[in-house]
């Protein structure tokens, strides 16, 4: 729980340190205490003290006013009295206690004010903080300070491939105290290296000696070009560089010439002086280079390695993906009994039992299995349920709501999250609720969600009953907003609205607003090439960035992308759906030459998110259907053959 906290404390602090001015609110909809706490605001940002002194009178009973003193505090850290900012630090009940302590901490480390600073410091997860400790530790710490701040020193320098900012000085104190030992510079030249920080290893190259700098060139050279390793290990390497050199060198070399890796793992190996299990590590690491391509020999290697006491649980599925795309139904029960027995119980692996029990004719044991799968709302107890033609369980759960005003009573922060949605402030709102669900307890969770729920705030109350590991809760996990303007494309663009409900669940789980990291936008995640693209076809100009977090613009661009995508794959959904995440050319290079069950290939996809991607859309289309049309669409009928023309 407290690495949980830290890391939530971590991006409240950056999301609130690079918070520009939040989205203005309708003015005439705002009660007269939302409209005074945003003028606050305003004159918190003006620095007006006259109207900063009114207001907080005026809004002492508010709901928000402790961000007006945040705010107000985080602003004036120089003229606030350390009395003020520690009350506060102390008595606030919300996330704005931990945010300030840490501003304040970053306001006194800048400014090398240390005995404040290790007046109030507490054990923090940034790093920044964690080098103002170390620099006021030796400054003007007491001997348990300086110990500690030692240890976290080397550590991090150990294991950070550059210093910058305030934790540059790290490195100046360990220097000038003599503490970097040539263990420490050698542990930390192979964290570079394994970390694409080959720059800063040739800087390191500096703190060795000559000969210790001979040994790191061969090194370099191995890294910039893996294949010279094959040539044989020099004998001027000592025991460190040569076991981790050879380690690095062969993992570089098997992602660009596999056979040679290992022909000159199998040469030098035993020169490498690395343990028989590290060995057998990269013997499994080339194996599974080999896997991810589905080479032919992928199958022999794993199986070697398998049975040889190198077995982990990416080994043996990779080894069992394999067999369920080559149909070899005796491998496959053999190594699924080579699984840990948790492992064997999963959903996944029970059905594989099952098909393999089937196609080898023991029907019995294989019916045994499927009815027990069948009883699951999931894609394989959907799936089970076909091959015996049982009903679907949906299995939904209700949730007893406590009364509004008394959940509110046990939980303020409700209270202020009300607020914040009238005066549209989205991010801090988040913020409000990821820490409401970080420090509530488990037991109030699902009735935390059902109010977030209420309130239409989706994403949120799917988040919520995550953290509660409640799954059966469906009304709250599918619910079916947007219904007019999915119900709207889907007719235009020929579409299951199910299947873009589904598209939008997993994509987003209904946050309008987000964006991922490789740039897709909105409900439907639309990279906005695509967006471009699919916009020509169709007539429709609302491409931009902006406009993709429109929703009823990104929901119309989504399923016409839908419907290229099935047009394109034959009316075949299940690659379709593959091609919604990965792109259609991945999708084209996947298509077996045979036909394939649709089980089968779903189920060896290269790529780990696009076959759960697949699995979970096909769950979500059906739960879906099931919620909008009162019916449901049997999984069978969505999965024709893939490489099947059809």
């Amino acid at each position: 729980m407290k690495q949980s906290i830290a890391f939530i404390l971590t991006l409240i602090v950056s999301t609130l340190a690079s918070l520009v001015t939040p989205a203005l609110a309708n003015s005439a909809q705002l009660s007269q205490n939302q409209q005074a706490f945003l003028d606050a605001y305003d004159a918190v940002k003006k620095q007006d003290r006259k109207a900063i002194s009114q207001y907080k009178k005026q809004l002492k009973d508010y709901e928000l006013y402790p961000y007006i003193l945040y705010y107000d505090y985080k602003k004036n850290f120089n003229s606030t009295p350390e009395r003020l900012l520690q009350h506060f630090i102390d008595t606030e009940k919300s996330y704005l206690s931990e945010a300030l302590r840490t501003h304040w901490l970053t306001h006194l480390g800048q400014k090398k004010q240390w005995q404040s600073f290790l007046n109030h410091y507490t054990p923090q997860s940034q790093q920044t903080l964690q080098c103002y400790f170390v620099q006021a530790a030796y400054a003007k710490g007491n001997d348990y300070e300086r110990k500690e701040a030692k240890v976290l020193a080397r550590e991090m320098w150990r294991s950070t491939v550059t210093l910058r900012g305030a934790c540059a000085e790290v490195d100046t104190l360990l220097r000038k105290n003599k503490q970097l030992t040539g263990s420490l510079i050698w542990q930390r030249i192979a964290y570079a290296l394994d970390h694409k920080g080959l720059s800063r290893a040739q800087y390191l190259r500096r703190d060795l000696s000559p000969k210790e700098q001979k040994m790191l060139d061969t090194w370099i050279s191995w890294v910039k070009n893996p294949k010279a390793v094959a040539k044989g290990i020099p004998s001027h390497l000592n025991e460190f560089v040569r076991r981790h050199a050879f380690e690095d060198a062969i993992k570089r070399l098997s992602r660009i010439d596999n056979d040679l890796a290992k022909s000159t793992l199998e040469k030098y190996g035993a020169q490498s002086k690395l343990s028989e299990q590290e060995l057998l590590r990269l013997e499994r690491n080339i194996a599974l280079r080999k896997a991810y391509r589905y080479k032919e020999d992928a199958e022999e290697l794993l199986a070697n390695v398998n049975e040889n006491g190198g077995a982990t649980e990416d080994s043996l599925r990779w080894q069992a993906q394999i067999d369920i795309r080559n149909s070899d139904w005796n491998d496959l029960l053999e190594v699924i009994a080579l699984m840990p027995k948790d492992e064997q119980r999963n959903k996944k692996w029970r059905y594989w039992k099952a098909r393999a029990l089937e196609q080898q004719g023991q029907t019995k044991q294989a019916q045994a299995l499927y009815r027990d799968l069948a009883s699951l709302r999931d894609y394989y107890g959907f799936l089970a349920a076909d091959k015996i033609g049982a009903d679907y369980q949906f299995n939904p759960k209700n949730i007893k709501a406590t009364p509004e005003a008394q959940l509110i009573k046990k939980y303020p922060a409700l209270a202020r999250i009300k607020e914040l949605i009238a005066i549209d402030w989205q991010k801090t709102m988040g913020i409000e609720w990821r820490h409401l669900f970080e420090t509530a307890k488990a037991e109030d969770l699902p009735e935390i969600a059902y109010y977030a729920h209420k309130l239409e705030e989706h994403a949120i109350a799917i988040q919520g009953l995550a953290k509660a590991k409640e799954w059966d809760i469906i009304e709250i996990r599918f619910p079916t907003p947007y219904k007019g303007a999915i119900m709207q494309s889907a007719q235009k663009h020929k579409v299951d609205p199910a299947w873009v409900y589904g598209i939008i669940r997993r994509e987003s789980a209904y946050n309008e607003d987000i964006r991922s990291h490789a740039g897709a936008l909105g409900l439907m995640q639309i990279m906005p090439k695509t967006a471009k693209f699919i916009g020509k076809r169709i007539g429709n100009r609302h491409t931009s960035k902006s406009s993709l977090l429109n929703p009823n613009h990104n929901i119309e661009l989504g399923s016409a992308y839908i419907s290229y995508l099935n047009n394109k794959f034959n009316g075949n959904p299940v690659m379709a759906t593959a091609a919604y995440n990965a792109g259609p050319h991945r999708v084209d290079a996947w298509t077996p030459k045979r036909p394939l069950a649709a089980d089968q290939w779903i189920d060896t996809i290269p790529f780990t998110e696009t076959r759960q991607y697949v699995k979970a859309v096909l769950e979500y289309r059906t739960l879906f259907k099931s919620i909008l049309n009162q019916r449901y669409d049997r999984l069978s009928d969505l999965m024709p053959p893939v490489g099947e023309k059809r």
